[in-house]
């Protein structure tokens, strides 16, 4: 008979009151929800910022290349894609351009191209510069030797500048020339000369926001959503001046705007000429976002912000919904290495268009460099257009 005492069970761990597991609950939440909240801050801070670089006004000059030499008729640079490409272009720094001829020389880290003339200013080593591919500046006289008048048209938003070089007569057939975004009339330099010999009169448009032109309200750019009435307005003024039509010519945004002129009203339009045209803002922009490494549903996150911001609907801009429409000739160039729009949109126009309508041409060269590539042929390509639709 044993007179050992039986064991007390061990006495049990005590479970957590009710109070400290909802305060431990409470916490996890909110740690939880305050990872949400800035998570979704960084992610709308990001998406309103790339919103704010697409609706920004922004004039400013950049010169990214340094002048790494200079010689009797040549200039030394770093070699890049720019630098080293063939065709025509300018070197331009601030207060100065050079006419720039072949790649005649150069090492894996320099190319060395001819200069052909230096109208303005002189080359200096070490300059800041950059590769210009509109080529000239100032006005039509003093760049290209034509006859030119400043003249205004009215718009909503004030009276708007213009270059209008005449033709034959103005009762006749207007090419109206539009820039894109951020840009001024100097972006028309380069198809001048070819519109000047068909006889037809240009007129070459300033819209809200450029440099000297009235501003809109928010001063903020609308991606042609807005912009396209400044070029409505230039059309009621050519129709005033004695045109019998017109033919819309836009590079970029301008493009964009040059077709939804079109589809507003296309009675007095005999011809589009769309030069890297946007045909799609929305798939623009999610090649923008690509090209800075932003996530898909970032980008899609800045473009819910951009229609909030300027009041859009991008479904809106989606030109390829129109082009089984189309029944005015259009003349479309794009660029094989265009870094700043998408082109797939602008071959699905071409495509969707009635047979016959659109007349692609497909260039090498970057955004709206069509013609720096290949001079010769972009207007051979546009004299035969023209000369079709300006006729009576």
């Amino acid at each position: 008979m044993t007179t050992r005492a039986p064991e007390s069970p061990a006495p049990a761990t005590p479970e957590p009151s009710r109070p400290r597991r909802a305060r431990r609950v409470r916490r996890a939440v909110a740690a939880f929800l305050a990872v949400v909240l800035l998570l979704c801050a960084a992610v709308g801070g990001i998406g309103w910022y790339f919103a704010g670089l697409a609706a920004q006004v922004d004039h400013a000059a950049e010169y990214p290349l340094t002048i790494v030499d200079t010689a009797p008729g040549t200039v030394t640079l770093a070699r890049g894609p720019e630098t080293e490409r063939s065709g025509t272009w300018a070197l331009a720094w601030e207060g100065g351009r050079a006419m720039l001829g072949p790649v005649v020389g150069g090492d894996a880290r320099h190319v060395v191209r001819r200069v052909t003339s230096v109208p303005k200013g002189r080359l200096v080593k070490g300059a800041k510069a950059t590769m210009d591919h509109w080529l000239y500046d100032g006005n039509p006289k003093t760049a290209l030797g034509l006859d030119f008048r400043d003249v205004t048209y009215a718009s909503q938003v004030g009276p708007m500048p213009a270059w209008l070089l005449p033709g034959a007569s103005p009762k006749s057939t207007w090419v109206i020339a539009v820039h894109g975004r951020n840009a001024d009339k100097a972006e028309t330099f380069r198809s001048m000369k070819a519109v000047h010999a068909t006889g037809l009169p240009l007129l070459s448009i300033a819209y809200r926001n450029d440099v000297g032109a009235p501003p809109s309200a928010d001063r903020k750019n609308h991606l042609g959503g807005t912009e396209w009435n400044d070029l409505a307005s230039a059309v009621a003024y050519a129709r005033s001046q004695g045109a019998t039509g017109v033919v819309l010519y836009g590079w970029s945004m301008g493009g964009a705007m040059a077709l939804t002129v079109l589809r507003k009203d296309p009675s007095f339009v005999r011809g589009v000429v769309l030069d890297s045209p946007v045909m799609d803002w929305s798939a623009t922009l999610d090649k923008q976002g690509d090209a800075r490494h932003l996530p898909r549903f970032i980008t899609s996150v800045a473009k819910r912000v951009l229609e909030y911001r300027i009041g859009i609907d991008l479904r809106d801009f989606d030109q390829r919904r129109f082009a089984p429409r189309l029944r005015t000739p259009t003349l479309m160039f794009t660029t094989a290495e265009d870094a700043t729009v998408a082109n797939r949109p602008a071959f699905a126009f071409a495509a969707a268009a009635p047979p016959g309508m659109v007349t692609h041409v497909a260039a090498q060269g970057d955004h709206t460099e069509a013609w720096n590539t290949d001079p010769a042929g972009y207007e051979r390509a546009l004299t035969s257009f023209l000369t079709r639709a300006g006729r009576p």
